[in-house]
């Protein structure tokens, strides 16, 4: 398998058009984010789509290429694999049987958000907190943070300042502190994906569907499709409050090693 340059990734997408559940892949195909690696530049037949920050590998083409078979062998501890074409789960759970973890994700659809549903949660911020949009002075401040508040935000961007200039976000603060905040996972020309946390002490106080439905307006304003795409009841259930329908889940594999 060898890298493929930014500018050389959409020959790839031939190989994920089955992937309709996020737009990691979009994002770097688009050359935005992450690194890609394929078995052949001209003439790809297997390729991998990784964002290195997450250990976390999107494969896709052919399943039986013995290029397929010698990534999955070698596939690093701790690695999460999504599945952007059939057969790959299959490989992956022979070559690795008693390995892997399956870690289920709901999918949703955006086509019945509801703009003045959106107000009305965007609307509800309770006293003591303010709404701002995040400049570069909270982007750098959320970026030097070392906590779990703040570990999975920007991930997918250079700096601070790419943050700003190709993503946004929005927080709560709480006097000078960010109590709670939306952040563009990864952005493409499609849309973006959604990253929300709220400190713990601040929890249970509707904080995220505000600042939730604040970027989801946003982003519709930009006319980019917010994805919502969730690991866990909670999401799921913060995806219906705002109004997203939803479409089932779709597999997603952890490898221990």
């Amino acid at each position: 398998m060898i890298s493929i340059d930014k500018d050389d990734r959409r020959k790839l997408s031939k190989l994920f058009q089955s992937f309709a559940w996020n737009y990691l892949p979009d994002a770097i195909l688009e050359g935005t984010m992450g690194r890609a690696i394929a078995d052949d530049a001209g003439d790809p037949r297997v390729a991998v789509l990784e964002v290195p920050n997450l250990k976390l590998s999107i494969v896709g083409g052919d399943a039986s290429h013995p290029a397929a078979r010698e990534y999955i062998e070698q596939l690093p501890k701790m690695t999460g694999l999504f599945f952007g074409s059939e057969g790959w789960e299959e490989l992956a759970q022979d070559i690795h049987r008693g390995k892997l973890i399956e870690m289920p994700r709901y999918t949703f659809t955006s086509e019945a958000l509801d703009i003045t549903h959106l107000r009305e949660h965007v609307s509800r911020i309770p006293g003591g907190y303010r709404l701002v949009q995040m400049d570069l002075d909270l982007a750098q401040r959320l970026g030097e943070e070392k906590s779990r508040f703040a570990e999975d935000h920007m991930v997918n961007f250079d700096s601070p300042e790419d943050f700003i200039a190709r993503g946004f976000g929005f927080c709560l603060l709480h006097g000078d502190q960010i109590a709670s905040v939306a952040t563009t996972f990864a952005v493409c020309h499609k849309g973006i994906e959604i990253q929300i946390n709220t400190r713990e002490q601040h929890q249970r106080k509707g904080l995220a569907t505000v600042v939730a439905a604040h970027l989801i307006m946003h982003s519709l304003e930009k006319g980019l499709d917010p994805n919502w795409d969730a690991a866990n009841e909670s999401s799921v259930g913060l995806a219906a409050k705002l109004g997203y329908t939803p479409q089932g889940t779709y597999p997603m594999m952890f490898y221990t090693g």
